[in-house]
């Protein structure tokens, strides 16, 4: 299920903003359900500003700075950080297929705000994915979102990342995916194999990733909230993972850095 979390946290990424003087602030609820019965629930905190986003899950972070083409994850149990290039250069890998939103005609209020309803459905390769997003101009920060989206969308045009065909203007206050495992195949599977495979996939429950918006607000955000703190040590990211032979040794039990799938 790599493949429909990084989706997601792509998804989220360029459900970002930015290039007014006050920031944006927006918490979150998000759970992930693998259909396996124990549904991951954490509270998220998303923070914009200019072309700046900070992605927090308790005190680890992640943070993009789309002027410098940086990306850097936050370890507080390790007091360290790694900085790596935005976006990334991954060889060989190709892009997935753009998501193009509808607008379903329908409404909601969330976290005080009323919304637009869109859906948006995308395949790739096995996967099937059905994603659901309100998404309100009402809500504070919204022409920030929709700047950000814009700058965003350029920086990953023509990457793997670039799966979003036309993001909804305004803030995100809900947003739903939903995927299937269609089929799976590999060289020199036997039709039994084959049947027995389709069979196990049509029984298993989709993947689930809910993200619901808990409170936005306008505030303006100090300069030091897209920077590690000033004690923190960079590393390389190898030795972040607890790569062997990176010097690093294996990450402690602070917990990752959050991907917003979900970033």
């Amino acid at each position: 299920m790599r493949t429909t979390a990084a989706a997601f946290a792509a998804l989220l990424m360029l459900a970002g903003t930015g290039v007014a003087s006050a920031g944006v602030v927006v918490n979150e609820e998000q759970t992930v359900d693998q259909g396996n019965g124990k549904p991951m629930t954490q509270n998220v905190t998303l923070m914009i500003q200019g072309n700046k986003q900070r992605t927090a899950v308790g005190d680890n972070a992640m943070i993009l700075d789309l002027d410098k083409g940086t990306r850097t994850v936050i370890n507080a149990a390790r007091k360290a950080y790694v900085q790596m290039p935005f976006p990334p250069s991954i060889p060989n890998q190709a892009a997935m297929p753009p998501v193009t939103f509808k607008k379903t005609g329908g409404h909601q209020k969330i976290a005080g705000y009323s919304c637009d309803e869109y859906v948006g459905v995308t395949k790739n390769g096995g996967n099937e994915s059905t994603i659901n997003g309100c998404f309100s101009n009402s809500a504070p920060g919204a022409s920030d979102f929709a700047a950000f989206n814009k700058v965003m969308a350029q920086k990953v045009k023509g990457t793997p990342m670039a799966l979003t065909g036309d993001v909804p203007e305004g803030v995100p206050l809900k947003i739903d995916s939903t995927t299937k495992i269609t089929h799976f195949s590999m060289p020199g599977m036997s039709p039994e194999q084959a049947a027995k495979v389709a069979e196990m996939l049509k029984n298993r429950p989709p993947t689930i990733a809910r993200m619901t918006a808990t409170s936005v607000a306008e505030k303006d955000l100090p300069a030091d909230t897209f920077v590690p703190p000033a004690d923190y040590t960079k590393q390389d990211a190898g030795a972040m993972m607890g790569r062997p032979g990176a010097g690093g040794g294996p990450a402690s039990g602070g917990g990752a850095a959050p991907t917003k799938v979900p970033e």
